[in-house]
């Protein structure tokens, strides 16, 4: 076995040329770094760009809808607000008497016209004429007609099936923090 000979006259270091590809190579990470950043600003200025197009665009559709509803007639502001928030007196009224004895098979809102049409089953007459009656008593309602109301035999439960029309009032004289009067408390047992 051959011995490598040593060179105590020189020093052992290492040559110049690792430290040069490292250097090299750094600056051109660099570079690449440096022109992906700017093609990045060039896509994102190219997006601001196009939403400020979409954003003109919809700013003139919205003028175009505004030039069509007049600002002042308090008709069409009377029409776009019941439009808004139609069906919430009816669905307040509805859920502020309704009891789990109250099976409701269909309900029709009609917003135009105000008014509800319950197609409902419960166990006995009694208590869909009770429901009918708190329709009645409630400031919201303008009127209650019961439609139709059918006894259906007994195999598995007695039931009756009713059909109630009631028409609500566009402005319920109740106040805004009173809750609904409950089914159980204005109805006769």
């Amino acid at each position: 076995m051959k011995t490598p000979r040593l060179f105590l006259d020189r020093a052992n270091r290492p040559g110049a040329v690792p430290g040069l590809l490292a250097l090299v190579l750094a600056v051109v990470a660099l570079i690449a770094t440096l022109k992906y950043r700017d093609e990045l600003k060039r896509i994102g200025e190219a997006l601001d760009a196009r939403e400020d197009v979409i954003a003109r665009q919809e700013q003139k559709y919205r003028a175009i809808a505004r030039a069509q509803h007049d600002a002042n007639d308090t008709r069409a502001a009377g029409l776009m607000a019941q439009q808004r928030f139609a069906t919430e007196p009816a669905r307040d009224l509805i859920e502020g008497g309704w009891k789990p004895d109250i099976a409701l098979l269909s309900v029709d809102i009609v917003t135009a016209s105000r008014q509800i049409t319950l197609v409902f089953e419960t166990r006995s007459v009694q208590e869909a004429i009770s429901y009918a009656d708190w329709f009645q008593a409630q400031p919201e309602t303008e009127s209650v007609a019961i439609k139709r109301q059918v006894t259906k035999p007994p195999p598995p439960v007695p039931s009756v099936e009713t059909t109630l029309q009631v028409i609500w009032r566009p402005f319920a004289a109740r106040p805004a923090d009173a809750p609904a009067q409950p089914a159980s408390a204005g109805a006769p047992r």
